[in-house]
């Protein structure tokens, strides 16, 4: 009689158990997609037009430096490279998040529209994809699963993996985001074979914000650097100033305009 009353007591208690640990893996995927909403909310500077330099640093010590202005309008990116001495050498537009992705080379006159695997090309040489830079959604585009911590110089993070949604050519992320502050401080990119190739370092600082009437610093991600571990090169893009009282005209992400 007591065997069976137990076992009556383990069945009723069974759906209990079960309804606990759907909780808790509940629990841990919502984590993991906060942990993620939290890179897409530090890259985004809102509308408006982004002022900045953008620097290709090589192994042997060579250098490019560009003045880059970015417009966004929420869907839609434009970034302007110009290069002192020559003026503007090209333009990268950015449509639908990313969906779309065009690149005009002002000194040819040359327009290419970058397609699936052509997105996961260097832009310009540099350390960052096409891709990299179009605005794209993280939270939209990886599956994120939260992989244990990790200790750098006294310094705990979280480590998320990043599974693209759409393999293309990244198989896998990796994210470091800060426990203390939660901020995200390191993305590594992880090509077809599963080899880390480049690393993306985040550093905060304050950057210029212009709204409206008033002007005041924030601290964001105001560098991004990536390290191509296949060249040796370093990128770095340096944000410097937000200018969100701009509206850009939606002619100036019109394909047919590039060439203008």
């Amino acid at each position: 009689m007591r065997n069976t009353f137990s076992l009556f007591f383990l069945l009723l208690m069974l759906p209990c158990v079960l309804n606990a640990q759907g909780a808790t893996s509940s629990e841990s995927a919502l984590s993991a997609q906060e942990l993620l909403a939290r890179l897409d909310r530090e890259l985004d500077y809102g509308k408006g037009l982004v002022k900045g330099t953008y620097v290709l640093i090589r192994r042997n010590g060579q250098s490019e430096t560009w003045k880059i202005n970015r417009f966004f309008n929420g869907d839609d990116a434009l970034y302007l490279f110009d290069r002192k001495g020559r003026g503007l050498e090209s333009k990268l537009l950015t449509k639908d998040e990313g969906e779309n992705i065009y690149f005009f080379n002002v000194l040819s006159a040359k327009l290419f529209k970058k397609t699936d695997d052509e997105k996961y090309e260097a832009l310009m040489g540099t350390g960052f994809f096409y891709i990299d830079l179009s605005g794209y959604s993280y939270q939209a585009n990886y599956n994120p699963l939260v992989n244990g911590d990790l200790e750098i110089g006294g310094e705990s993070f979280y480590r998320v993996s990043l599974k693209p949604i759409l393999p293309y050519f990244y198989k896998k992320l990796v994210l470091l985001i800060g426990k203390k502050d939660l901020k995200p401080y390191r993305i590594d990119f992880h090509d077809k074979d599963g080899i880390l190739f480049k690393t993306l370092n985040l550093k905060y600082g304050p950057v210029k914000i212009k709204e409206a009437n008033k002007v005041e610093e924030l601290q964001k991600v105001s560098r991004w650097e990536m390290l191509d571990l296949n060249t040796g090169s370093i990128t770095v893009w340096e944000v410097q100033e937000v200018d969100q009282s701009v509206a850009p005209d939606q002619s100036l992400f019109a394909v047919d305009n590039l060439s203008r």
